[in-house]
């Protein structure tokens, strides 16, 4: 009976030894996040406030992105593709039936989100649990602004190279689960509700047919167009 016991005992300890092991190494490299969309402008009206997204989807894949974002009941949608093989940065902006596409290298500046000049990124030692992954904290800093300090949450457990490459938090090497940002000049806050590990088709990254190609001054014309 005491062998049968230690036995026992042995597998537990071995079993649990086993998925710590396993926690600590498994860092999702191929899924998608979605996130809650808040609107820090207190000028929209409550009216255009419903029309706006109230979600925006990550899916990732081989340090490949693609983010979108659909308004107005699908009637507006901006996507944004990041390929990291071939160093490429794609915008694709969808006005009922017409589909335009502005492709830059990725090094450029992006279109998708607005910079955030002379920021200040300040680590802190609390840490805070977003869509059950562990995500560390830093204060944001803007200096010469009216905008109040305020905090990021981002984790170390998903693994997608230079994510933050087209963002003002570049210098972040982590996925951000809690920010704020500006798309096309509309500050927002996003919030992770969702992540999840799944398989994801290489098709997603790839730019979808009837899509006209334009320059970038073109492109901006049409998103302040969008934006009035």
């Amino acid at each position: 009976m005491r062998i049968r016991t230690a036995a026992i005992i042995v597998l537990i300890f071995a079993s649990l030894s086993s998925c710590k092991k396993i926690q600590r190494s498994d860092r999702i490299k191929e899924g998608y996040i979605e996130y809650d969309i808040e609107y820090l402008n207190d000028s929209i009206d409550s009216f255009m406030k419903g029309l706006l997204p109230k979600k925006m989807t990550i899916k990732f894949k081989n340090n490949n992105t693609i983010n979108k974002i659909e308004g107005f009941s699908g009637i507006v949608s901006f996507t944004h593709i990041q390929n990291y093989r071939e160093k490429k940065n794609i915008t694709l902006v969808k006005v009922l039936n017409k589909k335009y596409k502005y492709i830059e290298k990725i090094s450029d500046i992006s279109m998708f989100f607005e910079d955030i000049p002379g920021m200040i990124i300040e680590p802190q030692d609390t840490t805070k649990i977003l869509s059950g992954f562990k995500c560390e904290k830093a204060k944001i800093i803007i200096p010469d602004s009216e905008i109040e300090p305020y905090f990021i949450y981002y984790t170390n457990d998903i693994t997608i190279n230079n994510v933050n490459a087209q963002t003002p938090y570049k210098s972040i090497d982590g996925v951000l689960l809690e920010f704020r940002l500006k798309l096309y000049d509309m500050p927002m806050k996003l919030t992770s509700r969702k992540i999840v590990e799944t398989e994801v088709s290489s098709d997603d990254f790839e730019i979808p047919e009837g899509y006209i190609s334009i320059n970038k001054k073109t492109m901006i014309e049409i998103i302040e167009l969008l934006k009035q």
